[in-house]
């Protein structure tokens, strides 16, 4: 197994085995230049439709999540992935998400945890079990449930990948090119195996929590 980092070998996987159906809105997702390996099960749902601020993704609604142009009971799923966290405002995105919603309809978020800061263009926070269940009570969402995505071993691995990726005048030395093409693919396959075993030994050590909420 080869992976960039844990969050997101998680992320895909997840995805992967979401029922996506009817009408879906992708907050902050991109139409063009994607990350990760999932895509989109166009074949399975009515429309998949995109909102972003970058113009260049090619968004079907170039605007700000707080301020959705549709009707009420507009979409069957609203997706959030890795969005949140870069959010000023994300209790006000959140009580829009619950309008855009059809009764009935879903709400899937993810957030990472313990996670380096990544700025897209800011990244405001990480929020915790608690805090997801409080706030989506308070705008009336029902049947929560959130889903730590990996253990310890996953955050360990991603912040040792971090270090070799983050701005630093090293970065591109021949030396981190080594590591992160044959040694952290090695170290990625034993700690796998290793963050699959002890995962739920303690759901306070994730890379962060997959959501979903119903209206």
């Amino acid at each position: 197994m080869l992976v960039m980092t844990f969050r997101r070998h998680y992320l895909d996987k997840v995805l992967a085995e979401t029922d996506f159906r009817g009408r879906v809105l992708d907050i902050g997702g991109k139409k063009i230049n994607k990350r990760g390996r999932f895509r989109p099960p166009v074949d399975k749902v009515e429309t998949w439709e995109y909102l972003n601020i970058d113009e260049s993704t090619e968004p079907d609604y170039l605007c700000s999540a707080e301020h959705i142009p549709v009707d009420d009971n507009s979409f069957d799923i609203l997706l959030l992935t890795e969005i949140l966290e870069h959010l000023e405002n994300p209790e006000v995105v959140l009580k829009e998400c619950f309008r855009v919603l059809k009764k009935g309809g879903k709400l899937i978020a993810t957030m990472p945890f313990l996670y380096p800061v990544h700025a897209d263009p800011y990244d405001f926070q990480r929020w915790t079990d608690a805090r997801f269940r409080n706030t989506l009570e308070k705008i009336g969402f029902t049947g929560i449930k959130v889903t730590p995505m990996g253990g310890i071993f996953a955050v360990i691995y991603d912040l040792l990948y971090a270090s070799m990726t983050s701005a630093s005048k090293n970065r591109r030395s021949i030396k981190n090119r080594v590591l992160k093409r044959v040694f952290m693919p090695s170290v990625a396959r034993i700690f796998l195996r290793l963050d699959q075993k002890y995962i739920y030994k303690s759901k306070a050590i994730t890379t962060g929590y997959y959501v979903e909420a119903s209206k």
